[in-house]
């Protein structure tokens, strides 16, 4: 079993939630419970690429 940390796993969870919102950042934060800042803050700090994760 492999061991991930917190922030690879909400980095994980958050590529997954825009990838099923179809990119929709008020959609995703209303799922995650979390603002659109908060959302925007995380992409840029976890640099997730649009491109990479449709």
């Amino acid at each position: 079993m492999e061991i991930k940390s917190l922030k690879s796993k909400e980095k994980e969870l958050l590529e997954e939630v825009l990838v099923k919102t179809h990119w929709n950042l008020e959609k995703s934060s209303r799922l995650l419970k979390i603002s659109v800042s908060q959302i925007r803050r995380k992409i840029k700090a976890y640099n997730i690429d649009k491109t990479q994760n449709p």
